[in-house]
């Protein structure tokens, strides 16, 4: 297999599903037919593919989220949002019906549920990719991302969450493929019995269990969590960072991951772990400029 493209600054495209997040903080779930009150409760941007790129750019990464966000005033706050992060965004559909709408309710465990609204999009447009190092492909918005997958000259990473109708395809031009526990195709196989992705490097995430791979394993450091929204999706952000931007090994890069992902569930909302890894990532100007897009 041909190994990542290594660029200065490489420039990582995050192709997927972005949504306005209503979170929840609450001491129980609702009964049937009854309501919980909470005072406790946020707005964020979030979506697997936007938290990817989020993170990758939080790190110091040059990240472009390819998305369709709709042409709302809601999509206007999304994108906003996005470019305060640093992150350079492609709404790829001039459709006028809202972005994609999450509720979601987090317990005192850390524990989440979510409801998700997606929208479909009748005219989608993919962007042309300038030098990418690399692409996420989320497999949301599976119109788009086939468009994008289709030219892709460059590493594909894909973040398998959960089987939907068009994995196969993302998954035969796999380079790296990180797998959620649940994950499974429609007869069974984990990522590490599917052939067609044989060639690809693989890694199964599983909370706060080890990181598994074809040859073992990596150890994941036990915190008590607090909020693990977003966890998974910093995971994949820090990921493409430590592989294509400081251009470390396999299960450096994973481990590397491992430590973000695991210190962003040890407090509230997916970004204040940036705030407390200032001193330990990164130092002088760097750790400046990292601080300053908080």
């Amino acid at each position: 297999m041909v190994g990542p493209k290594r660029q200065t600054s490489p420039r990582g495209y995050f192709v997927g599903l972005t949504t306005m997040d209503y979170v929840f903080y609450v001491n129980s779930y609702p009964q049937k037919n009854s309501k919980v009150k909470t005072n406790h409760f946020t707005r964020l941007v979030g979506g697997p593919a936007a938290n990817a790129a989020i993170t990758y750019s939080l790190l110091g990464g040059n990240a472009t989220l390819v998305t369709c966000l709709g042409n709302t005033a809601e999509s206007d706050v999304i994108k906003e949002t996005l470019q305060k992060f640093g992150v350079t965004v492609f709404n790829c559909t001039e459709d006028d019906v809202m972005p994609a709408v999450a509720a979601i309710a987090v317990d005192r465990n850390g524990d989440r549920q979510i409801f998700s609204g997606q929208n479909q999009y009748k005219a989608i447009n993919a962007p042309a990719l300038e030098e990418p190092a690399f692409c996420l492909f989320d497999l949301n918005q599976q119109e788009l991302s086939l468009a994008v997958l289709r030219n892709c000259d460059c590493e594909n990473v894909v973040d398998a969450g959960s089987w939907k109708g068009e994995t196969l395809a993302f998954l035969k031009k796999a380079s790296v493929v990180i797998s959620s526990e649940e994950f499974r195709d429609p007869v069974g196989r984990d990522i590490f019995s599917i052939n067609e992705c044989r060639n690809a490097k693989k890694a199964m995430t599983r909370g706060e269990k080890p990181v598994l791979l074809t040859d073992g394993e990596i150890p994941v450091a036990s915190v008590t969590c607090v909020d693990s929204l977003a966890a998974g999706d910093i995971f994949h952000g820090a990921f493409c960072f430590a592989y294509y931007h400081k251009q470390f090994d396999f299960k450096a890069a994973l481990s590397f991951a491992s430590k973000i992902a695991t210190e962003s569930v040890k407090y509230e909302g997916p970004w204040e772990w940036v705030k407390g890894e200032l001193n330990v990532c990164w130092s002088g100007t760097e750790a400046t400029s990292l601080g300053s897009r908080i």
